[in-house]
């Protein structure tokens, strides 16, 4: 029947991955305007904290790139097919859950990251809450590394 055909799954992660896409674009447009923000800061149009700026410019362009690479990821393994994205060095070798979940992973320790360092220019003291956010990418990167080294083991 045609109704089955428009709830395939094919349809629905191509929707899915299409907002993802937009999502991410709109973020890359955000991160443009903080980074221009930090550029007028520097040559002295407005006031502010350059270092901030461009950290929060860094940060927002990076969770972009999350957003698009799993827009990417699910549209590759949902609509596309193996010859999906052959030009591209990091999405061509997506063809499971396991290898799109350990991309994002490492993206997001990244991005968090950047997030923690933010996290210490925007205010002068430190309190006891900025330490759970290291604590929190220090425990998934010790994850990340076991995961890995099983994926080792089984080569």
């Amino acid at each position: 029947m045609w109704i089955e055909k428009l709830f395939s799954l094919k349809y629905v992660a191509l929707l899915i991955a299409s907002l993802l896409m937009i999502t991410g674009l709109t973020g890359i447009c955000l991160g443009v305007l903080s980074g221009f923000h930090a550029f007028m800061v520097l040559i002295g149009g407005l006031e502010g904290r350059v270092g901030l700026y461009l950290i929060e410019s860094i940060d927002q362009l990076l969770f972009s790139l999350v957003v698009m690479i799993l827009a990417a990821g699910i549209y590759k393994l949902f609509v596309g097919n193996e010859d999906t994205f052959s030009n591209s060095l990091v999405l061509k070798n997506i063809g499971n859950f396991k290898e799109l979940k350990i991309l994002l992973w490492e993206t997001m320790l990244l991005t968090m990251t950047i997030w923690a360092a933010l996290g210490f220019f925007m205010d002068d003291e430190v309190t006891y809450e900025q330490l759970i956010l290291p604590a929190s990418i220090l425990l998934l990167a010790l994850s990340l590394y076991i995961v890995r080294g099983k994926e080792r083991e089984k080569r």
